[in-house]
This record gives C-alpha cells, structure tokens and sequence, in this order.
C-alpha cells in the first residue's frame, strides 16, 4: 500500500500541520518534469538526463530518459494527477521498444539533447568510463502526485514477483502559512525490494552454448541460429542470456538461452524465443495482426507485454517451423529487397522472378521450405517462377 505522510512546522516550539495542496491545482506537470530535468537526484539516485520528450515512432513519446552511473538506462514517466493502470501499460510500452533498441539508437538520442557525445558526458557527470551500452539493462520510474489501487497493485506485482525494476515516485506538495513551498517525495517499492540496477555482463558465445546444452536444448538453439545468414546475430544479457536476430538495424527474434523470460520458467529441453511483432511487421510485407494470429495459432504463442509474442519451443519439429515461417517472411520481395539478403542457393532452393518496380525485376533464391510455410498463409504471395531456372544474378 502507499505511505501516507504528514508534515508540521516547527514555530516558536510549536508544531503546526503543514496544509497539503492538490499540485495539479498549483503547478503543472511540466514544472515537476523541469525541475527532475535539472535535477534527477530528486528521483533518489544520480542521474544523467540523456533524453526529453523524445520521440519513437509508433509508440509515443519519453519524457525523460536518463542514465545511471552503472550504465543502466532509466525511464521517467510524469502524470500530473491520479496514476491509473494505462500510466503503467505506457511505460511499459517504452519498456519493450528499449529491450529492441541499439547502442546507436541511444546515443543518437543522447547526442540530440546533450549536444555533446554520451562517453564524454559520462565522464563529466560520474566520473568514470563509460561501459558498452545495453539498453536491455534498464528500469522504469513513474513519477505522479498519487497512484490509484490498480496501478498500485500493478507494479508491486512486477516488482515483487517477477523482479522487473519497476518503481512509481510520488511527489507531494505543500505550502506553509509563510509562504514557503514545499516538495515531498515518497516511493511505492522499497529499495529492499527493487532489484540491483548493476550493468549486467553480455555472455560469450561459448557461454550461452555451454548454457544450451545444460538446459538441454542445444538443437533447439542450433535451429534458432540458421536465422543468422539472413540477419545479423547479437549476443545480449536480455532475460540472463540471449541471442537475438537483426534486420536492417531492427531485432525481429530473439532466443533466451539462459531460460529466465516466463515463469512458470521452462522445463529441461524446453526453449523460449520471443518475436517483437510490431518491428518484425515494419520489415516484413505482412501485416503485424496476421502475424499474431499466425504465432497464436501454430505455435501456442502468448502476448507477453505490449508488443511481444512468446513461443515455447519443446520438439525440433517446432524449431525449424517457426525458423521457416519467419524466414518466409524475411525474404519475401519487399523485406528483401529493402534488407539485401537472400538464402544460400543449395539443392533445396528455387529461383524465381520478383518484380520490385514497374520494368525492372530482381531474381531472389528462396529456401522452398520457407516459400511454403509463406504460401500456406497468403496463398497470393507465391511469385512467378523464372523460366531459366539456372539463370544468376
């Protein structure tokens, strides 16, 4: 439950109630937002501001991001009056767009506020180095005057249970009968129970492998990776462990080696991977609602936050179909043409003609596993077949 706090000024050796006001009543929300600008250690850590009102399409817009002296990233969400259960949704929103964002992305974003570059503001604000940025390793903060039950109940859930770094900052306002204003702060989740915000360390390779074949899931993972010849394959601390899967600078899969993502956690031999739907249908030709129903429908998967679906591998007949299904949908004309990458020719290809402007065509090798996985949706999506079978690019 939240804290109730009073305050009473000392005159004279007496004590006199200090009279709180509805802040919204008085000052806006953008004051709070300015005055946590200038100085974010009202949050109750130290802070660098790296970002404000800063846009991500089809999403909304942050209105502070800010940095840590571990390196984590932490994101402010500012209400002016009561905090309900969309608040939470929102900033959870934000949440899911960082777990997919670049190191780039980040700094690109710190470069525009700060007019100067992250590393160097790092240094002048903490004093040392800064560490390879992992916008994964982040938490969240809503900042408002008071926080009705549901979203109460909301975020000590998150924080409690499935010990997400998850926090609402409650700021009180109050004017005594001087004059004088006065800002109190109060939080929801004591520092007790809030997880560590330490950088948490990327594994190797070797070590999400070694994880793999503990877990027994090592042919489960292997098929995950054949994504790799169509994308770029990163590494992350994502869920204790991870490998995920870029496109044109957009992750689109992600595979969670270390077991850590859903509870109830999965059982020796079992392989979560998660597919951010939205950013997967921003490269992909087809619409993000089929692709839901789609994962829904073969593979089981559920919706975990706003935007990501979760597939629970547990037979390599499930791997390869999944893998195929989302190759299909990489490699389909419009994403590979904007993506530049085609399937290896081997025996199990076939060359066909796509036409990508009106008299110009491009001859794309597809995986005729994946072709078919593509066509069993949208039977339409079948191109014609060239003539010359053995003609190249």
């Amino acid at each position: 439950m939240g804290t109730e706090i009073k305050a009473w000024q000392l005159i004279d050796g007496q004590l006199r109630e200090i009279q709180e006001d509805d802040f919204s009543t008085t000052h806006l929300e953008k004051d709070l937002e300015e005055w946590i600008e200038r100085d974010p250690s009202l949050l109750g850590a130290k802070l660098l501001v790296i970002g404000r009102q800063h846009d991500i399409p089809n999403v909304g817009q942050i209105d502070l991001l800010c940095i840590d002296e571990t390196g984590a990233l932490v994101l402010v969400e500012f209400k002016r009056s009561l905090t309900n259960r969309e608040t939470v949704a929102q900033i959870l929103d934000y949440a899911s767009w960082l777990d997919a964002a670049t190191a780039a992305e980040i700094n690109d974003c710190a470069l525009n506020y700060l007019e100067a570059p992250l590393s160097d503001a790092f240094v002048e604000r903490f004093g040392n180095e800064l560490q390879p940025l992992t916008p994964q390793n982040h938490r969240m903060i809503v900042v408002a005057p008071k926080l009705d039950s549901s979203a109460e109940r909301i975020i000590n859930y998150l924080a409690e249970r499935y010990k997400m770094n998850i926090n609402a900052v409650f700021f009180r306002y109050a004017k005594t009968k001087q004059g004088d204003e006065i800002l109190i702060r109060t939080v929801l989740v004591p520092e007790a129970v809030r997880p560590p915000s330490a950088s948490r360390k990327t594994p190797t390779v070797a070590e999400l492998l070694a994880w793999a074949s503990d877990r027994k899931i090592a042919k489960l993972v292997e098929i995950c990776r054949t994504l790799s010849p169509e994308g770029v394959e990163k590494r992350a601390p994502a869920f204790g462990g991870s490998f995920r899967y870029w496109f044109k600078d957009r992750m689109i899969f992600g595979v969670n080696v270390a077991g850590e993502m859903c509870k109830p956690l999965p059982a020796p031999g079992e392989l979560d991977v998660w597919i951010p739907v939205p950013t997967l249908a921003d490269v992909v030709v087809v619409p993000k609602e089929e692709i839901r129903e789609a994962l829904k429908q073969d593979f089981a998967a559920i919706e975990k936050g706003m935007t990501d679906c979760v597939v629970r591998l547990k037979s390599l007949e499930q791997a390869r179909k999944l893998v195929s299904l989302i190759r299909a949908w990489v490699t389909t004309p419009a994403s590979a043409g904007a993506i530049g990458t085609a399937s290896p020719s081997n025996e199990n290809t076939e060359v066909y003609t796509a036409p990508l402007t009106e008299g110009l065509e491009k001859r794309v090798t597809w995986d005729k596993e994946a072709l078919e996985s593509l066509v069993l949706l949208n039977p339409e999506a079948r191109p014609k077949e060239s003539a010359n079978q053995n003609e190249t690019d």
